[in-house]
């Protein structure tokens, strides 16, 4: 009798195993189905980290090699005007008033490559005074000016489109 008690007994340990693994099959394999997803997700991230990163680096160098073009094409702009200059220096004959006509040109040709690039210069006797534009060194009174009017202007202010690169230094009256 003791056989069959320990026979039944295994047999209910069995059974019961059996039906211990039919619960668990379920849960081990949503389990792995987890862990698949967290291994693809965590491969989607690294993938992700690593385009980043190269986005990163791509972005840089671009904006290091636009910053270099754009230097050597504005360098390159003034460089006619700078031979005319050396060619200007170098003269030893002539006279005065060829010479003045000579850097009269040479200022035109200056103010063209600045305009070519987009500066624009400001400043003229009658504007309006604008703290915001304009640095008074002097102030006067005159009949012929309105208030707060440029009478002077000492040094012109220059702007690229709408960013100040420089203030005007002016004379104003009233």
């Amino acid at each position: 009798m003791a056989k069959k008690q320990t026979e039944s007994a295994s047999q209910a340990g069995e059974e019961n195993k059996a039906e211990g693994e039919g619960i668990l099959d379920p849960v081990v394999a949503e389990l792995a189905a987890q862990a698949e997803e967290l291994a693809a997700a965590k491969e989607q991230l690294l993938r992700l980290a690593a385009e980043y990163e190269n986005f990163r680096k791509r972005s840089q160098r671009e904006k290091e090699e636009s910053h270099a073009n754009t230097c050597a094409a504005t360098i390159g702009a003034f460089l006619p005007v700078l031979d005319n200059l050396e060619r200007a220096a170098s003269v030893n004959a002539g006279s005065a008033e060829e010479y003045g006509k000579g850097i009269a040109m040479i200022l035109e040709q200056f103010t063209q490559v600045l305009a070519a690039q987009g500066a624009e210069a400001f400043g003229t006797p009658g504007d309006a005074f604008d703290p915001s534009y304009y640095m008074a060194v002097q102030h006067g009174e005159d009949a012929d000016f309105g208030e707060n009017t440029v009478s002077a202007v000492l040094q012109k202010g220059w702007r690229l489109g709408e960013r100040l690169i420089r203030v005007a230094t002016v004379m104003t009256v009233n």
